[in-house]
C-alpha cells in the first residue's frame, strides 16, 4: 500500500517584515503548509538593494535582512514567475532567487535564460515522483526570459477588442458594449505545452503554477479557461493560479482541479511608501484566501480540502471561522458554479469534488 502524499498550494506571498515572531493564530495556517510533505506559494516581492525600478505601474520590494526568516512561512518550493519579481530588473530577480535558495525554499519560474527559467522542479515522496513547472501570463516589458536573455517563464497573452460599431455610431463612447479579447500568444502556447507534456513524462504528478488573471474582482479573463483546458490536456495535473489578490473560482477539467486564484497568503505589500493612487489599489484588495491541501491516496484524483484564511492587522493569515468562513464558502460556490466544482463544509475545512 503507498502512503498518503500530501501537498499544500497557497496564494500570493508579499512579506516585508520579518516573520520570527508571528501570533499563534498564524502560526497555526503556516504549520499547515510546512506539515504537508510538499508545499507551494507564489512569492510576489523582491529581496533587493540592487537595481533601479523599471518602467511599469508599480515597483516594489522588500530588505533581503527578512530572508532568513521566511522558512516560517512553511513553502518548500516558491515560484517567481509572476509580474512583480522583476520591479527591481534582473538584479532584483537573481536576488531574490538567492535569498529564497538560501532560506531552504526551491525557485522556479526564472533563470538566466529561458531553459532555465521553465525548468520544472522535480522530488519524490512516499514514492511518488512530483514536478512542478510555473509560467506567468503577465509580462512586463522585458522581463522574461529567451535563449538570450535572463527573466521569468512568460506565456504573452494578446488582446483584442470587439466593437459593435452599429451601436456605437449611436451611442459614442459608451464602453458597456465593448468585449475585450484574450489569448495566449500562439509559439508561447506551443512551447509552455511542450514543456509540460516533457515534464509530465519524468513524474507521478504535475503542478502548472500559473500567474494569471486580473484585478481583485471576480471576472476571469476569457484566455484562462482555455489554457488550464489545454495544459491538462498537455499533461497538468492540477492548476494552481495566483496574481488577482482575491479569491476566484475553483474548477475542473477531465477531473482535474483548476484553482484559478487561491487570494491572498501574506500581503504586507500595503506597509510600504506609494503613492495614494498605488494605496488606493492596495486598499481595493481583498484579504482573504485559502489553503489547498491534495491528498493523494491509492486512487488516482487526491483528495482536497481548503481552509480559507484572512488578513490580521499584520496583513498576515489567520484562520477564519463563522460569519467570514461562511462568507468564503458562497463566493467559492457562487464563482464556481459554472467551472464543475462542488463543495462540501463543516465549518471548518471545505471539501472540493467534482460535480
Amino acid at each position: 500500500m503507498t502512503a498518503p502524499l500530501s501537498i499544500v498550494l497557497c496564494g500570493d506571498t508579499l512579506p516585508v517584515q520579518r516573520l520570527d515572531d508571528v501570533s499563534a493564530s498564524t502560526r497555526a495556517v503556516f504549520e499547515i503548509a510546512a506539515n504537508g510533505d510538499l508545499s507551494l506559494g507564489n512569492f510576489e516581492i523582491p529581496l533587493t538593494r540592487r537595481g533601479a525600478p523599471v518602467q511599469k505601474l508599480l515597483n516594489i520590494r522588500a530588505c533581503p535582512s527578512i530572508a532568513d526568516s521566511l522558512a516560517t512561512l512553511g513553502l518548500d518550493v516558491a515560484t517567481i514567475a509572476n509580474n512583480h519579481a522583476v520591479d527591481y530588473g534582473i538584479d532584483g530577480l537573481v536576488d531574490t532567487a538567492m535569498h529564497l535558495e538560501s532560506a531552504g525554499i526551491k525557485v522556479i519560474g526564472a533563470g538566466p535564460d529561458l531553459q532555465s527559467a521553465a525548468r520544472p522542479f522535480f522530488t519524490e515522496h512516499n514514492g511518488r515522483r512530483i514536478g512542478m513547472i510555473a509560467f506567468s501570463c503577465l509580462t512586463p516589458t522585458g522581463m522574461t526570459a529567451s535563449s538570450e536573455r535572463a527573466g521569468i517563464a512568460g506565456l504573452r497573452i494578446e488582446t483584442g477588442y470587439d466593437i459593435d460599431p452599429w451601436y456605437q455610431m449611436e451611442e459614442p463612447g459608451d464602453p458597456s458594449v465593448i468585449r475585450i479579447r484574450t489569448r495566449p500568444r500562439d509559439d508561447d502556447l506551443t512551447d509552455a505545452v511542450l514543456r509540460v507534456t516533457d515534464a509530465k513524462a519524468h513524474c507521478d504528478i504535475l503542478i502548472v503554477s500559473l500567474h494569471w488573471g486580473f484585478g481583485s474582482g471576480e471576472e476571469l479573463a476569457e484566455y484562462q479557461r482555455p489554457l488550464a483546458e489545454r495544459l491538462i490536456e498537455a499533461g497538468a495535473d492540477v492548476i494552481h493560479g495566483h496574481h488577482p489578490h482575491a479569491i476566484h473560482a475553483f474548477g475542473y477539467y477531465q477531473g482535474k482541479p483548476i484553482i484559478f486564484s487561491a487570494g491572498t497568503y501574506v500581503g504586507q505589500q500595503v506597509f510600504l511608501d506609494a503613492a495614494p493612487a498605488v494605496k488606493r489599489l492596495w486598499a481595493g484588495m481583498s484579504a482573504d484566501g485559502f489553503l489547498t491541501t491534495l491528498i493523494y491516496g491509492e486512487d488516482a484524483a487526491p483528495l482536497i480540502t481548503l481552509r480559507p484564511t484572512t488578513l490580521d492587522e499584520d496583513r498576515l493569515p489567520r484562520f477564519v471561522a463563522g460569519a467570514e468562513f461562511e462568507a468564503i464558502l458562497e463566493r467559492l460556490r457562487r464563482l464556481s458554479a459554472d467551472q464543475g466544482a462542488a463543495f462540501l463544509s463543516n465549518g471548518e475545512i471545505i471539501t472540493v469534488r467534482p460535480q
